[in-house]
């Protein structure tokens, strides 16, 4: 990752709990110069950022009632310098659909001890699994920050 990381694509399955609060994270923690998109492979078209997550973001300070699930496309992952993923099956769903995204595709988790480097999703799992993805999800982004965040001379 020696060129400069300025858009970054986070894929989940639905595009409903775990990739709307990355990108809400990221796009809080690297501010306007850093373009952060998240979509699903799964991806529940057009409906609102599943309802634990908005209030966990609330809780933070971020606001995901303007999210709407989208689903993947190869343009999204060519327009990406960084696509990170919350599995091993979503990673190489991703390089399968698009070859040329190898070497961009990434777990979230994927700086985190190999145990915890999947990050599961919390649907139909109730309000703890939430949480749970929430905490997972912010300590999987914080090695992230450090390496993209603008470095101070």
């Amino acid at each position: 990752m020696s060129a400069p990381i300025r858009r970054i694509l986070v894929l989940c399955e639905g595009n409903h709990c775990r990739s709307p609060l990355a990108e809400a994270l990221l796009r809080q923690s690297l501010g306007p110069d850093v373009t952060v998109t998240s979509a699903g492979l799964g991806a529940m078209v057009c409906l609102p950022a599943h309802e634990a997550t908005q209030r966990l973001a609330l809780e933070q300070g971020l606001d995901l009632q303007a999210h709407r699930g989208r689903p993947f496309s190869p343009e999204l992952a060519l327009g990406a310098d960084l696509i990170l993923v919350m599995d091993q099956a979503q990673k190489a769903t991703c390089e399968a659909l698009v070859p040329s995204a190898r070497g961009r595709v990434f777990l979230l988790g994927h700086w985190l001890p190999k145990p915890d480097r999947e990050i599961a999703d919390p649907i139909q799992r109730g309000p703890e699994a939430h949480q749970q993805a929430h905490q997972h999800i912010q300590r999987a982004l914080q090695p992230w920050l450090l390496r993209l965040s603008p470095r101070n001379p």
